[in-house]
């Protein structure tokens, strides 16, 4: 007997959102108490927000900036700040160009940060992915009490 499994691709940028959101806190909370992992832990949470966003049809660059990203963690770990910084420098220029001054902030600071202090990697990827996915549930909360529409960004 033959099993068929179908994906069942979905536009659904709150349901997006708010899975990038718990696995981002899991995933800060993960490098925190695994900092030595780092690379295991991020590669994998880049390469599952890829695929999170290749299911929900996001755009394709978020595809394939986190995918690309994920591997290139794994494959080249001594450069994970260079990478990671210019992760969040797309995702803080897409936040730029889709007029989303305040969400675009965070990943820009993070990415400074990462490119001035990559001793402390670890520190500054938790807090950022703890701070983003916090802000984001903050942010789909306000919106549904408001009714107004987020700009959907990662």
């Amino acid at each position: 007997m033959a099993t068929h499994i179908h994906l069942i691709m979905n536009n659904n940028p709150g349901k997006r959102r708010a899975l990038n959101s718990i696995l981002a806190i899991v995933t800060g909370i993960l490098i925190l108490s695994w900092p030595d992992a780092l690379y295991y832990i991020l590669g994998s949470y880049l390469i599952a927000t890829g695929l999170l966003s290749l299911i929900f049809r996001a755009p394709s660059f978020l595809v394939a900036a986190s995918v690309v990203t994920g591997i290139f963690i794994f494959i080249f770990p001594s450069f994970i700040p260079y990478f990671f910084a210019f992760f969040l420098l797309v995702i803080g220029l897409g936040s730029l160009m889709s007029g989303g001054l305040g969400l675009a902030i965070l990943p820009l600071l993070a990415a400074a940060l990462l490119l001035a202090f990559p001793d402390i990697i670890s520190i500054i990827v938790a807090v950022f992915l703890l701070l983003y996915g916090i802000t984001s549930i903050v942010a789909m909360i306000q919106s549904r009490r408001k009714d107004k529409e987020i700009i959907e960004v990662y």
